[in-house]
């Protein structure tokens, strides 16, 4: 019995494998018309239409109107319908781009045209894609620290002067981060040292033995002794470097959450156990999760229930559930050993060691 339960909770989680990638499919749901409103995204709006939100071009791509799938305004309707080979397409009636008037500092009226919907809330993951880091333990230890301040405190704030112990510490702009936790795979086997950005540096310019100085700034946090310094690097925009498409073999499990919250939901951050080598920024996966395993006896109960010494006694084989798919999460980051993602659908709570693969 165990193993036809096995082998079905198997057979659930593959399921998705063999689909073929490309065929669209409307949800019964999909509305025959939607107008698009401010704080709209395209993911969500797509998830209002299809199984698979990701595939929003391919619906759009037959429609002169929308020269440009990404370019959808507020106030624009959106109009399903289906072609003559039976594909379904959306038809865009363009809404009246109304310029809105702001005050600038100047009390100078400035007309400014409407700005078109994002794909995702960038600015949700905008921080963690320009400032969050994963590094080696060496990597980590080779960073110049925060030792004190002249006035003898353990803590500092914005404007304060604080000691670094290298010597002559270039000039310039630096990040403050502070270890956030240590990554392990499911196997116990070390990944990296997520790092959080806690405040910017400006390094100055005289000359000490054995130290330099650094004026905090921009502070998130309370900065600390032991808090260490990296080099600030150009910003990018994480859109400008997206380009969204769905896995096909690449398989992992979530590790953890970046805020170290035990359950993650929609627009959580999750690091997953797949590096650079096997992934690419703008990869959708799906998020595939187990319930508790069941007591067969009188009464049922599930297993995390019991203590331990009882489950030496308790008569009944343990079921365990299938693994369903729960969700969905689109990866923004990668790094050598694990990759940020964003969590952009979720059906229940999601817990560490959940599953990603393909969607």
């Amino acid at each position: 019995m165990f193993n036809n339960l096995l082998r079905l909770s198997l057979v659930l989680l593959l399921l998705p494998f063999f689909t073929y990638a490309n065929v669209i499919t409307l949800k019964d749901s999909a509305p025959k018309t939607y107008v698009v409103k401010p704080g709209d995204t395209l993911w969500d709006i797509s998830n209002l239409f299809l199984h698979k939100p990701w595939h929003w071009p391919q619906i759009w791509r037959t429609n002169t109107q929308i020269i440009n799938p990404h370019l959808i305004f507020p106030g624009d309707q959106l109009r399903l319908s289906i072609n003559a080979k039976g594909q379904p397409i959306v038809d865009l009636i363009r809404g009246e781009q109304k310029p809105y008037i702001v005050r600038s500092p100047s009390t100078k009226q400035v007309l400014k045209s409407q700005q078109p919907i994002a794909v995702l809330p960038w600015h949700e993951i905008q921080p963690y894609f320009n400032h969050e880091l994963v590094l080696s333990e060496q990597e980590y230890a080779d960073l110049p620290a925060i030792v004190g301040n002249t006035k003898g405190t353990e803590y500092f704030a914005n404007g304060d002067l604080v000691l670094v112990n290298q010597e002559a510490l270039p000039k310039g702009e630096y990040r403050v981060v502070r270890k956030q936790q240590s990554l392990f795979n499911q196997n116990g086997e070390f990944l990296g040292i997520h790092i959080r950005h806690v405040a910017q540096g400006q390094a100055l310019a005289p000359e000490m033995p054995q130290q330099s100085l650094v004026t905090l700034s921009s502070a998130k946090l309370e900065v600390k002794r032991g808090d260490r310094l990296i080099k600030e690097l150009a910003t990018k925009e994480v859109e400008s470097v997206m380009n969204i498409t769905a896995a096909t073999e690449q398989r992992g499990n979530i590790i953890a959450d970046v805020s170290q919250y035990q359950l993650s939901g929609k627009f959580s951050v999750v690091i997953i156990d797949v590096g650079s080598d096997d992934i690419a920024r703008g990869t959708v996966m799906g998020i595939y999760q187990q319930g508790a395993a069941v007591i067969d006896a009188e009464p049922a109960q599930y297993l995390n229930e019991t203590q331990t010494i009882e489950r030496l006694f308790k008569q009944g084989d343990v079921l365990p559930q299938p693994w369903m798919k729960v969700g969905e999460l689109l990866v923004f980051n990668v790094f050598s050993k694990v990759s940020y993602a964003l969590v952009t659908r979720s059906s229940t709570v999601i817990r560490k060691g959940a599953i990603v693969a393909k969607p």
